[in-house]
């Protein structure tokens, strides 16, 4: 599992979250496709990491009003996640 891989997409599906929508409503909101932030979009069929575009993430900021120091609080819980995690010795969603 790539660590930084699961924190990106983990803060993006938390942000859709907070504000109580799905991640294709929060794709939609950013003007872009509906299916751009499904799970299933996140590897290649050959399980190569697919990673969000820069510009798809400051248009999630952009329009869901969160600052990038925002962005860095919703990384570290992810981070926070994943040890808590690892201590219980129990793997992490990757697909």
């Amino acid at each position: 599992m790539n660590k930084d891989h699961y924190k990106i997409w983990r803060s993006i599906d938390k942000i859709a979250y907070v504000h109580g929508m799905s991640v294709s409503s929060l794709a939609k909101k950013a003007g872009l496709d509906s299916t751009a932030f499904n799970k299933s979009k996140r590897f290649y069929p050959t399980g190569k990491f697919r990673w969000p575009s820069t510009e798809s993430i400051c248009k999630v900021l952009r329009v869901m009003n969160i600052n990038w120091q925002e962005f860095s609080r919703y990384l570290q819980e992810a981070e926070d996640e994943l040890m808590v995690m690892e201590a219980k010795n129990t793997k992490s969603p990757t697909k």
